[in-house]
């Protein structure tokens, strides 16, 4: 008679089994799709108009009524940024109606807030179907191309890690205790049968506990399979966190208890909602992973997939990421914002595909920003392009704010590769200093200053002094390397961005200081620890080489910003 609570009383295969089939017809519609991109997403386009006709935004635009085609769009609706649709979401948390679409606004989520505050993202039922659209392809693609991921429980990086759920003064909520929010009803029962950690886990009230509780699903789970998180630094922590509390976690397995660090009534009330039995075999197995080196595959023997961001800077802590998964295989992520999908994995592309069914696009070439937007038909294998998104909960012509280049094509429709952020530019006296210049100068110098690769982790972000003495940026750095050597990456990384105008001509006048560099300990953990007080959540936090907010100085010293 098995133990109660153990959740092998139905196989895994069952339930995936079903959620296979239950997402073939979504998948077969998206592949259809990639053979004529152009009919694709003029029914985006159309099904967009549909959403917000009837509005107040359709009423600011003269002859809405009248646009059919992505050129009368294009002519009518004019670009916008997150800035601009603000006002509007002011409107929509105060408790208005029928401000972007028609449709009512079910909740908020925040945004990712890369450098700074996040923002408010209205989801209405007509978003959460187009990221069905996506997301049902790319996790049929799992289940298929890879068989060995329908055998046993797969863990998705769950959100909001360390973040109160809230309501708006209108009363709509915002942010969703769990990432299986995002697909449809039907779809979540099916999920949550195959999820290694429950969804309670998000409702946490900070970052640790959740981090151990979280450990302690996954080692009690010994048939795991797969593995998804977004940025893979996210990864490295949760790992190190099991290196820290493993003797710990390994006495609660024992017991059948779960004791994550400090005691709250708020945490207690999360953990009656599950129920830990006892694991002594788990236990002895996390004890010799222990003092193996933490290799996952000894904890998880049927691991077979990694799924994390790889691309632009998130590559530099893919590495750290994969130490103790040797020999487990990492598939790339797509390009998925919290306003909506971008790109999808697929095994045998050059790069994730556009996701074609889902959202209507239009891509600005980045050597011609004046020209007009181009459609996903017309995109040139080699180019790099900057993101527009059109969606049915309410942004038109939105700039997303990413960079996206051509790889190639799965039959017409192009495979985009993340290149960076377009709108991640420093310029506290007018250096200009943008996201791409950094990450070319960091890469270009630090390998040759530090044994051939960059340190554990390297950050530039500017602060401002006290008069009268001129703001200048700081190299944050993460290193054993003596004194010296941290000089002298400093003063190679000051020449590199001498090179360019701007930035030259800055230090030139005084207006800048030489960037002076700051060694820091737990880089990571301390950095994710700042975004989420700037209003992040843990699991989309992404690495940055340039970080526009200052106050790091303070931060990482342990004094108050």
């Amino acid at each position: 008679m098995r133990e109660p609570g153990r959740r092998a009383v139905i196989p895994s295969s069952v339930p995936l089994g079903g959620l296979r089939a239950a997402l073939a017809p979504s998948a077969l519609r998206f592949h259809r799709a990639l053979r004529d991109p152009e009919a694709a997403q003029a029914e985006c386009l159309a099904r967009v108009l549909r959403a917000v006709s009837g509005s107040q935004q359709a009423a600011r635009v003269p002859g809405f009524d009248r646009v059919k085609t992505p050129r009368d769009f294009q002519d009518a609706v004019p670009m916008v940024t997150p800035d601009g649709i603000a006002p509007d979401v002011e409107r929509i948390a105060a408790g208005e109606a029928r401000v972007l679409t028609q449709a009512p606004v079910l909740r908020f989520e925040p945004s990712g807030g890369s450098s700074g505050a996040s923002k408010l993202v209205p989801m209405t039922q007509g978003l959460l179907d187009e990221f069905q659209r996506a997301l049902s392809p790319m996790l049929f693609e799992l289940l298929h191309r890879r068989p060995a991921l329908r055998i046993g429980p797969s863990y998705w990086s769950i959100s909001p890690m360390g973040r109160k759920q809230g309501r708006t003064a209108g009363g709509l909520p915002v942010g969703s205790v769990e990432d299986s929010a995002y697909f449809s009803r039907a779809l979540r029962p099916l999920l949550s049968r195959v999820f290694a950690v429950p969804g309670a886990v998000g409702a946490l009230p900070d970052v640790e506990r959740c981090r151990y509780v979280t450990l302690w699903h996954l080692v009690a789970c010994e048939d795991l399979a797969l593995i998804s998180v977004w940025n893979p630094s996210f990864l490295t922590l949760l790992m190190d966190a099991l290196e820290r509390h493993g003797e710990r976690l390994a006495e609660d397995l024992e017991r059948g208890a779960c004791r994550p660090p400090g005691d709250a009534e708020e945490v207690r009330a999360v953990l009656s909602r599950m129920r830990f039995t006892r694991r002594p075999e788990r236990a002895a197995v996390l004890r010799s992973a222990l003092r193996h080196g933490l290799q996952a595959r000894e904890l998880w023997p049927r691991l077979s997939l990694l799924s994390m961001w790889t691309d632009a800077q998130a590559a530099h802590a893919v590495p750290a990421a994969c130490r103790r998964f040797t020999g487990v295989e990492v598939q790339g992520k797509g390009l998925l914002a919290t306003e909506g999908v971008v790109t999808v994995p697929l095994f045998d592309a050059p790069a994730p595909v556009l996701a074609v069914r889902s959202h209507f696009f239009e891509f600005l070439d980045a050597e011609q920003p004046g020209a007009r937007p181009r459609l996903a038909h017309e995109l040139e294998r080699g180019r790099t392009y900057a993101v527009l998104l059109s969606t049915s909960g309410g942004l038109l012509r939105y700039r997303l704010g990413d960079l996206v280049r051509v790889e190639g094509f799965v039959h017409s429709t192009p495979c985009l590769r993340f290149a960076g952020r377009a709108d991640s530019v420093c310029d506290l006296v007018g250096e200009k200093l943008s996201a791409t210049r950094v990450s070319a100068v960091l890469d270009a110098t630090l390998p040759a200053l530090f044994g051939g690769e960059r340190p554990a982790f390297v950050m530039l972000a500017p602060e401002w002094a006290q008069a009268p003495e001129p703001p200048a940026y700081r190299l944050f750095l993460e290193t054993t390397a003596p004194e010296t050597r941290l000089a002298e990456a400093a003063a190679a990384v000051e020449r590199a961005l001498c090179e360019g105008h701007h930035y030259r001509y800055a230090r030139e006048l005084g207006q800048l200081g030489p960037v002076r560099a700051v060694r820091v300990a737990e880089g990571a953990r301390r950095y994710e620890a700042r975004c989420i007080a700037l209003g992040q959540r843990a699991g989309d936090i992404k690495p940055m080489d340039l970080h526009r907010q200052p106050g790091w100085s303070a931060h990482f010293s342990g004094v108050a910003a």
